[in-house]
């Protein structure tokens, strides 16, 4: 009951204490009356009142009277919204909620569902029933599913279940969709409990029906080939199931169809599989699967089918006690290998490779890294692969070092991290530089020996040495870093099986003060190595800064040379200077210095304009023009500088010209734009000009970072260039034989072989029977087509080590086997089939005819080797000695089919002008024939002297390359300018000096040698005429030093023998310097009272060492004081 007390008072009594308190719990309260809303705030005014209360501030609200009606809007699915219309769910809901909650809720369905009632609380209830029990879900079919047939089927089983679903009432309603590139998707609307039940369905068919795939690996890779067949052997039910043998990921076969039938075939086939039954016959060498293969094919397959087995054949394995697992089929043993005598010299198939740039940056199998006391960041190398391949790269070195203890030389193997393009990395323990003959230098040398044993034992292809030593941290001198490097390199190539290892890659920095020493160093020394005794020990060596002959479209040859341009003999040579300053060092120092004064003058006198070139007589430098140029570092002056130059070369019909990296130098311009620049200009100049004379351009290059630049710019600019990269000559794909005296067949000499060893047949059956029958029926099908021959060793007396070699290769070719006779009368047998059998004693008569014809022409080619050396000369610029045959062929002018030089290149011979032109390549080699004394053998690199002329001086032309490489190894550290360079032939001095060389190699056999050294010593014109022809004198002694004993010094650096103290200039400038060949051996520190090495041991005073230094450690002045330990090789004037 309400009762109105005041203006905004109101009374509420209540007939029972629920009804009160129930109102009680809610402050506020709106009330409805016909006349309009009332809004109450209620609160209990006293306890004892009973179930009386007083609403305070209660007042009307006429003028809003819908105003706190509450409603709520859900955007819903337009396929829910229909939905709910034609289930009739409205008006099922609003019945429910009129029982469920105190205050009513309605719903109105329009383009959004609305929900509407006083009471928020109910109102929120409302709502997450609806969205509780109504829901969308949508399904997408993916593969087979999602089109027809199969789409179908899907189609027929969710209209099913939908129908099931709605019996009595409608519940879920089903639509299909079709999607893109052949999808379709499944539309779930109703109910949620009924949209998941549809799910499910669904989700059932997929797995159970829908395509899939299963792979189920096989025992055996010979199965891929033959499962049809084997399949065609079992019970297994295809059904709608498709089976497909694959190598890919692996042997395997591809199961493929609806889910459910998958399983069951793949568990029927895997039973199958599980059932088979595997064996081998082994049958002696290959011919049996090349019988099988051609003619007894046919016999083959009828044994299978006859005996309901697959027979597969494999490989043949290495060894000499295979069984067959086989009852009842006794195999013929394997036989063991035949091999004839081993060379003098093992060939080595390894390519070496000097790469400019960081090791970290290699790709290859494995980069060689120095460190100290078992720490990788010990180094420079080791602090940079750290910072590339980060805390992986730590943990696995700390993993590896944990479970051993290095000692010097020992060399720890990890694993790589991906971040680096290797797959092994190896530390070498090293030690700091203590003496060349210290612990140092041998803890490195056995480092270096053990990576690369490493590398073959491990079959790996590829390996990275950086130069070690020349540090901060080791601190080795460079030379003698560089000659442990490549001595390593070298006895590898002369006593080791490269095995795989066909590239070894020796990396320097590029950007270092020392670089261009460290590379012509380490290329020098390669060289050296690249031949012994007449025989190639590698494959080719190569280098980043190998000439590069590009043959551009106009039919003009680039050439990109790394070189000094005072050794090029083009007809014109290009000069960059400012037309100021023509005493600054750089090219136009050098070019004029040879030059001569004249055209200093001539140039000093010139007027030449911005951009302009100024062309002047060649004065005594080898050219027909000079052009002297100012690029102003400016790369478009630069541009039009060697259009220029081209243009001037054209029309004065001038053929070749020889250009260097105008302003990279002295002009400092970043060496990349000078590239551009210079390229862009010869690119416009040969492309938009016919040209009838200029065929060559040289861009000569003298430092690394610029030769790479320009290489860089070249390979992208003339891309489709024919390009020509020249090298130290690759050997060919078949090795060169070489023709050994006749020599008994001994069982010392030759051992077993089949060249594939064994055939092996691998039989595959489900039945053992089966299984023994085919294999006893392949074996007498195959014993009934051989034979075999067994020849005494009186018959191979006379076969030769190529003859051997001839005879295993067709015994390869023929699939036969050679065995030894066991027992010690020396006789061979050889067996398999008969046409071949028959081929071989074919062959082995014919060896035997040509046996003494072949002994008489040995015994004459190395008679006339003892007296006459004919010489090739090499690309590196040294002579390389001719094979004998060779030799002996030029020397009776016996040419007509060319020779072969060391490395097995043919060539054509022109005899007349004493050059040879390579047959693959047409590159031309100079020829030399010396003809050795008596009682003396001239270095190869000599020419002719008469018996009775004991000194020759010889003046070596400026564009040969014995010229350049004296001329720039002096050049690395003098600035002042080559004007001749004579080499010296004293025969009473070179023979002296080599009696020497071979004493103190053989006194020092287990400590290094000779130490033999190419060093400097500066001398004067009064002098210098006693040195060539008496050699250097120890009682000269101390006319300038004798600081580290009386004897004769030589300095590592020509700098310093190129002092006026040692070198003292002549009247006209000029100063005189031998570079000498030096035997260094055994050296300890020099004292100036010291008139003979020291002893080595105190106990035994005659063991002395062989020279004396300035200091041990990087040494830079010897001290010899035995006069025969040093010739005079040859005499640079310079000024």
């Amino acid at each position: 009951m309400i009762e109105k007390i005041g203006d905004n008072a109101y009374k509420i009594s209540f007939k029972e204490k629920e009804d009160q308190e129930r109102v009680l719990q809610r402050k506020f309260h709106n009330i409805a009356f016909p006349s309009g809303e009332l809004q109450l705030t209620v609160s209990q005014t006293s306890e004892s009142q009973g179930p009386e209360n007083v609403v305070q501030s209660g007042a009307p609200k006429h003028d809003e009277p819908k105003k706190k009606v509450m409603e709520k809007r859900v955007n819903l699915p337009p396929d829910l919204i229909a939905f709910i219309t034609s289930s009739g769910a409205i008006s099922k809901y609003q019945a429910c909620f009129q029982q469920s909650f105190r205050n009513p809720v309605s719903l109105d369905l329009g383009s959004e569902l609305v929900l509407s009632s006083v009471s928020s609380d109910d109102l929120d209830e409302a709502l997450a029933v609806v969205l509780r029990d109504l829901s969308v879900a949508n399904v997408e079919l993916q593969g087979a599913a999602a089109v027809p047939p199969d789409l179908d089927r899907v189609k027929e089983i969710m209209i099913k279940a939908k129908n099931e679903a709605n019996c009595p009432e409608l519940r879920v309603d089903v639509s299909f969709i079709p999607g893109p590139s052949g999808t379709t998707k499944v539309r779930l609307v109703g109910y949620s409990e009924s949209v998941d039940k549809l799910k499910e369905v669904l989700h059932e068919y997929q797995i159970n029906q829908v395509g899939t795939q299963e792979l189920l690996k096989l025992p055996l890779p010979e199965l891929v080939d033959c499962f049809d067949k084997f399949l065609s052997m079992t019970d297994v039910k295809q059904n709608r199931v498709t089976l497909k043998p694959s190598h890919v990921p692996y042997p395997c076969v591809v199961v493929s169809g609806p889910r459910c039938l998958v399983k069951e075939v793949q568990a029927e086939l895997s039973k199958a599989l599980s059932s088979l039954l595997l064996d081998k016959l082994f049958l002696d060498g290959p011919g049996a699967r090349q019988y099988f293969q051609a003619e007894g094919k046919v016999s083959k397959e009828l044994v299978e089918s006859s005996c309901h087995v697959l027979i597969r054949e494999q490989q043949g394995l290495n060894s000499p006690n295979v069984k067959s697992s086989s009852t009842g089929v006794t195999p013929i043993p394997t036989p063991r290998t035949l091999q004839t005598s081993p060379r003098s010299i093992a060939v080595n198939r390894t390519s070496l490779e000097i790469k400019l740039g960081s090791l970290v940056d290699e790709q290859v199998n494995v980069l060689v890294v120095p460190m100290l006391s078992s720490q990788p960041t010990s180094t420079r190398i080791g602090n940079c692969l750290l910072k590339r391949a980060g805390s992986a790269l730590k943990s696995k070195f700390d993993s590896m070092a944990a479970t051993c203890t290095l000692a010097p030389g020992d060399v720890l193997q990890v694993d790589a991290p991906s971040s680096l393009g290797c797959s092994k990395l190896f530390f070498i323990e090293c030690l700091p530089w203590d003496g060349v003959r210290g612990q140092s230098v041998q803890a490195l040398s056995n480092g270096l020996k053990r990576c690369l044993d490493l590398c073959v034992q491990q079959h790996l292809c590829s390996v990275a040495f950086p130069v070690i030593g020349p540090g901060i941290v080791l601190k080795f001198p460079l030379r003698e870093a560089i000659q442990v490097l490549t001595e390593s390199i070298g006895q590898f190539g002369l006593t080791a099986s490269s095995g795989s290892l066909s590239n070894i890659h020796i990396v320097i920095k590029p950007d270092y003060p020392d670089s261009e020493e460290c590379y012509h160093d380490v290329y020098k020394q390669l060289s050296i190595h690249m031949n012994q005794g007449g025989q190639a020990i590698f494959r080719s060596l190569r280098s980043d800064v190998d000439d590069i002959t590009m043959t551009l479209s106009s039919g003009v040859k680039l050439q990109l040379v790394f070189g000094d341009i005072t050794n090029e003999t083009t007809d014109v040579i290009v000069n960059t200077t400012n037309f100021r300053n023509f005493q600054k060092d750089g090219v136009c120092k050098d070019i004029l210095t040879v030059a001569g004064p004249e055209v200093v003058a001539e140039l000093k006198a010139a007027i030449v304009n911005r951009g302009q070139s100024f062309a002047s007589h060649p004065g005594y430098f080898p050219c027909e023009a000079i052009l002297h140029v100012n690029g102003h570092k400016d790369a478009g002056i630069i541009e039009q500088l060697v259009c220029d130059v081209i243009e001037y070369c054209e029309t004065s019909e001038l053929e070749s010209v020889a250009i260097p990296a105008i302003c990279a130098g002295a002009g400092g311009l970043d060496p990349g734009v000078v590239a551009s620049a210079i390229l862009r200009g010869v690119k416009t100049a040969t492309s938009t000009t016919s040209l009838n004379f200029l065929t060559d351009i040289h861009l000569v290059l003298i430092k690394i970072n610029v030769f790479l630049a320009f290489k860089e710019e070249a390979m992208q600019m003339f891309s489709t260039a024919v390009i020509n990269r020249v090298s130290v000559p690759q050997l060919p794909q078949v090795q060169q034989k070489q023709q050994q005296p006749p020599s008994s067949v001994s069982s010392g000499t030759l051992h077993t072989t089949s060249t594939s060893n064994q055939s092996v047949f691998l039989f595959l059956g489900l039945s053992r029977k089966d299984v023994d029958d085919a294999m006893t029926k392949l074996k007498e099908l195959y014993q009934a087509q051989c034979s075999a021959q067994t020849f005494k060793k009186e018959e191979l007396a006379g076969l030769t080590a190529d003859d051997m070699e001839d005879l295993k290769q067709l015994v390869k070719t023929q699939g036969l086997c050679m065995q030894m006779d066991q027992s010690g009368q020396g006789s061979l047998t050889v067996s398999g089939l008969k046409d071949g059998v028959n081929q071989v004693m074919q062959m082995i008569n014919v060896f035997l005819q040509g046996s003494l014809r072949r002994e008489m022409r040995v015994r004459k080619e190395e008679d006339l080797y003892t007296r006459v050396a004919w010489c090739i000369l090499g690309h590196n610029g040294n002579w390389q000695r001719l094979p004998k045959t060779a030799n002996h062929n030029l020397e009776n002018k016996d040419v007509a089919g060319g020779i072969e030089d060391a490395q097995g290149i043919k060539w054509r011979v022109d005899l007349q002008k004493f050059e040879a032109t390579r047959i693959m390549g047409f590159v031309t080699a100079k020829l030399k024939r010396l003809v050795n004394l008596s009682d003396f053998t001239f270095p190869l690199y000599w020419d002719n002297m008469a018996d009775d002329e004991n000194l020759k001086v010889v003046v070596l032309q400026p564009s040969s390359q014995e010229y350049r490489t004296v001329k720039e190894a002096f050049k690395r550290t003098v600035s002042k300018t080559v004007m001749k360079i004579e080499r010296l032939q004293n025969v009473h001095l070179r023979r002296a000096y080599e009696v020497q060389k071979k004493n103190l190699s053989d006194k020092n056999k287990q400590e290094g040698g000779a130490g033999e050294k190419l060093l400097y010593h500066g001398t004067t014109e009064d002098n210098c005429d006693s040195i060539m022809k008496t050699g250097f004198n120890r009682r000269f002694a101390g006319q300038n030093a004798t600081s580290y004993g009386l004897g004769t010094y030589f300095a590592v650096k020509a700098s310093y023998s190129a002092s006026p103290t040692y070198s003292r200039p002549a009247f006209d400038g000029t100063q005189l310097m031998f570079v000498a060949r030096v035997l260094t051996g055994l050296y300890t520190q020099g004292t100036s009272s010291m008139k003979v090495p020291p002893p080595r041991n105190a106990l035994q005073s005659d063991d002395r060492y062989d020279s004396v230094v300035n200091r041990i450690n990087n040494p830079s002045m010897y001290v010899v004081f035995h006069d025969n330990q040093a010739y005079p090789d040859y005499l640079i004037t310079f000024k």
